[in-house]
C-alpha cells in the first residue's frame, strides 16, 4: 500500500534511480500484477470446478482470498501507471488487500480443522486472525487513504511506519498458522503404520516451508524500499500460495486411504504394528454433509476430533470431484472382522 514513489534520485542503479528507472520498475511491476491477475482466475475456476457443494469456511475462504487479488492488483495498478489516482483507486485495493490478506489467513484457520484435535489451538487462532485485523487493517487503511489527500505529508510518515508493522505482523500470523499445521502433521506421523503415505505428509511440510520462504520475501522487498514492486510481488505471492493451497488439497484427499491406528487392520507389510489397534470399530462411510462440522468445528459429526479415524479425511474428499474410492481406499480401510 503506498502514496508516494519509492524512486530515490542520484543513482545509477536502475531500481533506485537514475535513467530508466521508471521504466524499469513499471516493467517488473506490469509482469507481477499480469501473473498474479491470471492465477486469481484460475483459482476462482478451480474453486467452483474442485468443489463438489459450495460451502463452508475452507471454500469461501479459498473463493474470498482468490477474487480479493484482482481489486488489490488493480487499484495499484491503476495508481502506479498514474491511469487513475483517486479515492477509486485506493477503496478498491484497500478492499482487495482486506479480503487477499485476512481471506489467505482464513484457508490456513479452516484447514487447521482436519490435523488439530485441540479446540483451544483453534479458538486462539481465530482469535488471533480477529483481532489483527482490526488492529492492522482498519488504521493502516485510513492512513493509505490519508496518503492520497490534500494533506498526504501529514500521513506519509505515519504509513511508512505503520506499513512495516502491518506486514510484518500478517506475516508473522501465517507463519503461525504454518507452524501449527506443520507441527500437527508431524504428530500425526506418530499414527501412520512404518512407512504409509509418509512421503505425503513431507511434501505437506515442505509446501508449507515455501510458503514461509514467500512471506519473508514480501517482507525483505518491502524493507528494501521497493515499494512498488512490493505490492506487486504481494500479489504475484499470495496467488501463488493459494495454488500451492490446491497442492496440499489434493494430498489431503490421497491421504484419505491412509489408515490410522483408530482404523487400520494389520498386514505383512506393517509387522511391527500392534494388531491391537485394529479392535476399534471403522467408522461408516464418509457423507458429504458433515464437511461442515469438520471445517468449522474440527469434529467428524459425532463429537470426536477430526482425526481421530480416517473418517475425517474421507469426508473432507467427499466435497470433491476427485476420486478416492478405489481399491485401495476399501484395502486402507478394511473392516475389522476381515482382519
Amino acid at each position: 500500500m503506498a502514496g508516494h514513489d519509492i524512486v530515490n534520485t542520484g543513482s545509477n542503479d536502475p531500481f533506485r534511480g537514475g535513467p530508466g528507472a521508471e521504466f524499469a520498475i513499471e516493467c517488473v511491476v506490469a509482469t507481477f500484477i499480469g501473473i498474479a491477475w491470471y492465477n486469481s482466475l484460475e483459482l476462482v475456476v478451480l474453486c467452483f470446478t474442485t468443489f463438489k457443494r459450495y460451502g463452508g469456511c475452507y471454500f469461501w475462504s479459498l473463493v474470498i482470498a482468490s477474487v480479493s487479488i484482482v481489486p488489490f492488483a488493480l487499484g495499484y495498478f491503476l495508481l502506479i501507471f498514474d491511469i487513475f489516482s483517486n479515492y477509486f483507486s485506493v477503496a478498491i485495493e484497500v478492499i482487495g488487500w482486506w479480503g487477499m490478506v485476512t481471506g489467505q489467513s482464513m484457508v490456513l484457520w479452516s484447514r487447521l480443522h482436519l490435523v488439530v484435535h485441540s479446540r483451544r489451538v483453534l479458538r486462539y487462532t481465530l482469535a488471533m486472525i480477529i483481532i489483527n485485523a482490526i488492529l492492522f487493517h482498519t488504521p493502516a487503511s485510513v492512513l493509505e487513504f490519508g496518503t492520497h489527500s490534500h494533506h498526504a505529508d501529514k500521513f506519509v510518515p505515519a504509513f511508512d511506519i505503520f506499513e512495516r508493522i502491518q506486514l510484518v505482523a500478517f506475516s508473522v500470523q501465517e507463519i503461525v498458522l504454518s507452524v501449527i499445521y506443520a507441527w500437527a502433521a508431524i504428530e500425526m506421523l506418530k499414527l501412520m503404520p512404518r512407512g504409509h503415505y509418509k512421503g505425503i505428509l513431507i511434501h505437506l511440510l515442505i509446501i508449507n516451508f515455501l510458503m514461509i520462504c514467500m512471506d519473508a520475501t514480501v517482507v525483505g522487498v518491502q524493507y528494501a524500499g521497493f515499494f512498488k514492486i512490493h505490492v506487486s510481488v504481494k500479489a504475484m505471492v499470495y496467488s501463488v500460495k493459494l495454488k500451492m493451497e490446491y497442492a496440499i488439497l489434493g494430498k489431503l484427499v490421497h491421504m484419505s486411504a491412509v489408515p490410522v491406528l483408530s482404523g487400520y487392520t494389520p498386514s505383512d507389510e506393517s509387522p511391527s504394528l500392534d494388531r491391537t489397534a485394529h479392535t476399534h470399530p471403522v467408522h461408516a462411510p464418509p457423507n458429504e454433509d458433515n464437511l461442515a462440522n469438520i471445517i468449522h468445528n474440527g469434529t467428524n459429526g459425532a463429537g470426536s476430533p477430526a482425526l481421530s479415524t480416517t473418517r475425517s479425511f474421507k469426508e473432507f474428499s467427499s466435497e470433491l470431484e476427485y476420486d478416492v474410492s478405489g481399491d485401495r481406499t476399501h484395502n486402507a480401510c478394511v473392516s475389522p472382522t476381515n482382519g
